[in-house]
């Protein structure tokens, strides 16, 4: 057989020495070679060691010749016989080895032997890579288990032989490059399963730097293997693997590779294993302060423009940690970051401003970072449009807004580089954009600028505040809460009061308040009325607008938790008597009666009448009421005859222990308006006629000083009688009825005179419980008499004063209701037998 085979091949050799190499036609597999490849594969059955030897050497040398060949030896069945003669002597066992592997190097050979009739002939190799003494057989043995280890069923059947520390120690010891680089590709195929990665904590051989040893290996497979190894452990983040690389200083070795060029195949792979190691807690920041470190800073200013994002991101996870902005502010990182503005790539873009936003939470890094040029440029990328990647800017918008929030600087810095126009474009047309935690930024931003004292008036305009309205009433919860906050702070601005009740603010603000169950937003539009309320013109119009039913009709829930509407209701009846007490039927001993105060007489169904809107409209109420007028005073220096408004009082007062005797005998009085009227004495037929005779009783009353002097028991019956004596009528011992019948045709004769139903209480000659009660209180605001004023049932209304009892101390307050009616100035002490009759309460 050896001598046919051989005189094949001298055939064989003579024909290829023909062969004319020009043309490529000639090149090609013959029959008879197809033949003696088969009879090869065929006698490797052969008992004969030479003959098997002598066509493994030929399988081999065909095995080498094509990439193909290995794939036409597998479909052959040339697995099954190699793995046959690995029984035989160690020449036949290194050829059979060393084909095999090769043979696996191809996906054709890897289903073929993924059987488990092989899993004994598997098991076998790895006792021999592990135990046997031969190089080349340890060298193709792990070769196999390499290649096989791409197979999950088997790299778990190997794995359970305990094959992990013989291969760590082979790494170690090994200085066969291609062992090595084998057994290097074996470990990174055993990183694949769970268990062995668990493992390598309990190994006693696993040192990190059995791996990293070789980063540097002039050998590059093996140095790139390495760089394999080393990404996908990092890759896991286990905090042992993590803190064995921390120990070795794997960060800043990687750091030098990337800065390398000659290294610039490794640089993906190295960038990747940065990037695993600055996601775990025991390597994201051990290196800042290592030369590795300061030399890519430096670096990254001048290096080409594919490293810079995967690099930002490393000044991104470094910048979000709070324990190492001082350090990094130390080693001017912040000027690295900086220069990565100088590309116009989005995505790097919106790093580099989230890592500035995160700088800027260092005081002193904010005031380095914030110039001009920084400004300019971030207003630029604001300006920018048509990116597919945040097309709306909003990372550079953040960055601004960081600024704003941590620099008192940035508002002028930012102002000056025309930033005016680019936010009021964002305001008013992004709204609807943009999302609604970048709205509000925008909002707040601008909500800065507007309490600038002096870069205010650059913003304030009506179409700003008719803007901010439409937000408010249509925007979301938290939008609504801060556009309301911001009409709270314009409130003090005249022309934003103007246009707030032009354009129907009123009615927006109780329509949200009415039907909100936010109790965050409720409480700042509640703010807003409280505020608005010291101003005349919107504190009118939001009671015209039914601010009191508003507050009245708000749920059980609300008032619980918003303290502030008791506040809103209070300070509303506060600014406005006349609602107070048509809500609540009392005026307390604080509530002092301001000018045109007035109540209602009699029964009132509808909502409550406003005094301006009713002569506004030229329209008198069905019910009487009773006007409270101040606007006029006495001028004692008018002389009665030159001073055509000069009056005298028209009669005595009723003779009394307090009567006056000379009250005839009076210098004339003149009335005098504030503002310039024809005379104090004309009827204003149809509309609200003064009253001159109100200011006259203040004037003569407070000439008894005698009286208003003393206590405030005698104070009462003094003011009592004095109100009687003006309200008991001009006939004396009538009856009850006729009083009554008399008192009716009094007012009908007023309301006649006056062409209205709104009587000033001046006017009255005659009255019962809510005539001298009015008119009690209001002489008793004028004389310092603490005194209420309460309405009760069937038109009883009385008045309530406050009287100091006791000595020093001891003093204590009690309440006294006045009787006006029966025993003239007597006090009832409230909640006693006599005052609950006097007020009809029982």
């Amino acid at each position: 057989m050896s001598k046919q085979t051989g005189k094949a091949d001298q055939t064989e050799k003579n024909k290829s020495a023909k062969l004319d190499k020009a043309k490529q036609s000639d090149i090609k597999e013959k029959v008879y070679n197809t033949k003696q490849v088969e009879t090869s594969i065929t006698i490797l059955e052969s008992p004969e060691t030479d003959v098997v030897l002598e066509a493994l050497l030929f399988l081999s040398k065909y095995a080498d010749i094509s990439k193909n060949n290995p794939v036409y030896l597998t479909k052959k069945g040339l697995i099954e016989k190699l793995v046959k003669n690995m029984d035989k002597n160690i020449c036949i066992l290194r050829l059979s080895l060393r084909l095999l592997a090769e043979l696996l190097g191809f996906d054709e050979g890897l289903y073929e032997i993924d059987q488990e009739m092989y899993d004994e002939t598997f098991l076998r190799i790895t006792d021999m890579y592990i135990e046997h003494k031969d190089v080349y057989i340890r060298q193709y043995c792990v070769e196999i288990l390499s290649k096989v280890a791409t197979i999950p069923r088997i790299i778990v059947l190997i794995f359970k032989t305990d094959l992990l520390n013989p291969v760590l120690e082979n790494m170690k010891v090994s200085k066969n490059a291609i062992i090595l680089y084998h057994t290097l590709l074996l470990f990174y195929r055993l990183m694949d399963i769970p268990s062995a990665v668990s493992q390598l904590s309990e190994c006693k051989n696993f040192d990190p730097n059995i791996v990293i040893h070789h980063i540097n290996n002039d050998d590059i497979k093996i140095s790139n293997i390495v760089l394999d190894i080393i990404e996908k452990m990092s890759s896991y983040g286990l905090p042992f693997i993590q803190e064995s690389f921390k120990n070795v200083r794997l960060v800043e070795k990687v750091l030098s590779i990337i800065m390398k060029e000659e290294t610039v195949d490794q640089h993906d792979k190295a960038l990747n294993i940065l990037k695993n190691c600055l996601a775990c807690e025991e390597t994201n920041n051990y290196f800042v302060e290592s030369v590795e470190f300061l030399d890519l800073c430096q670096w990254v200013k001048t290096c080409h423009p594919r490293y810079l994002i995967p690099l930002i991101e490393v000044f991104l996870i470094l910048t979000s940690m709070n324990e190492m902005k001082q350090t990094l502010f130390d080693l001017s990182v912040e000027e690295s970051i900086l220069s990565f503005f100088r590309y116009s790539n989005k995505i790097l873009i919106n790093k580099v401003c989230q890592a500035v936003s995160n700088m800027t939470t260092h005081k002193y890094c904010c005031e380095h970072m914030l110039t001009p040029v920084v400004a300019a440029t971030l207003v630029d990328i604001l300006n920018r449009q048509a990116d597919d990647d945040d097309s709306q800017n909003e990372v550079a918008l953040r960055t601004i807004y960081d600024f704003m929030k941590r620099n008192c600087k940035a508002l002028d810095i930012f102002f000056q580089k025309q930033f005016k126009s680019t936010l009021l474009n964002y305001f008013f047309t992004k709204s609807m954009i943009l999302k609604e935690d970048s709205f509000q930024m925008i909002l707040e931003i601008l909500y800065k600028y507007l309490v600038h004292p002096i870069l205010q008036k650059e913003f304030l305009s009506s179409d700003l505040y008719k803007e901010l309205l439409k937000l408010f009433q249509q925007s979301s919860t938290a939008i609504s809460n801060l556009c309301c906050e911001i009409l709270t702070y314009l409130l003090m601005v005249e022309e934003f009061r103007k246009s707030f009740l032009d354009n129907g603010g009123i009615r927006i603000f109780l329509d949200k308040v009415g039907n909100c169950e936010e109790v965050k937003l409720v409480t700042e539009m509640l703010y807003f009325v409280y505020s608005s309320l010291v101003y005349d013109d919107i504190a009118m119009a939001f009671l015209h607008g039914g601010l009191v039913s508003c507050l009245r009709d708000m749920g059980d829930y609300l008032i619980s938790k918003i303290p502030l509407i008791k506040k809103v209701l209070l300070l509303a009846f506060n600014y406005y008597l006349p609602i107070k007490f048509f809500d609540s039927g009392r005026l307390e001993v604080i509530d002092k009666l301001p000018n045109k105060f007035y109540l209602i007489h009699g029964p009132w169904n509808g909502p409550f009448p406003f005094l301006d809107i009713l002569e506004r409209m030229f329209v008198s109420p069905y019910q009487t009421i009773y006007l409270v007028d101040f606007s006029y005073e006495v001028d004692q220096n008018a002389s009665s005859v030159n001073s055509q408004s000069s009056l005298t009082l028209s009669r005595s007062l009723k003779s009394s222990d307090y009567s006056v005797t000379n009250i005839n005998s009076l210098d004339s009085l003149s009335i005098m308006l504030s503002a310039s009227t024809p005379s104090v004495l004309d009827v204003n037929y149809g509309k609200i006629s003064p009253d001159p005779f109100l200011p006259r009783y203040i004037y003569h009353i407070r000439k008894y000083e005698k009286f208003l002097g003393g206590s405030i028991q005698d104070r009462c019956k003094f003011l009592a009688e004095y109100v009687d004596t003006l309200l008991c009528g001009p006939r004396e011992n009538l009856t009850l009825p006729q009083k009554i019948h008399e008192y009716k045709v009094h007012i009908e004769c007023l309301k006649t005179k006056l062409g209205n139903n709104i009587i000033p209480i001046g006017y009255l000659r005659l009255g019962f419980h809510c005539e001298r009660a009015l008119l009690f209180k209001a002489l008793a605001d004028k004389v310092s008499i603490p005194c209420s004023l309460v309405k009760g049932n069937l038109k009883v209304y009385w008045n309530e004063v406050a009287a100091f009892e006791g000595v020093d101390t001891n003093e204590k307050v009690r309440f006294y209701v006045v009787d006006l009616i029966d025993n003239l100035g007597d006090l009832l002490l409230v909640g006693s037998r006599e005052a609950n009759k006097y007020c009809n309460l029982n």
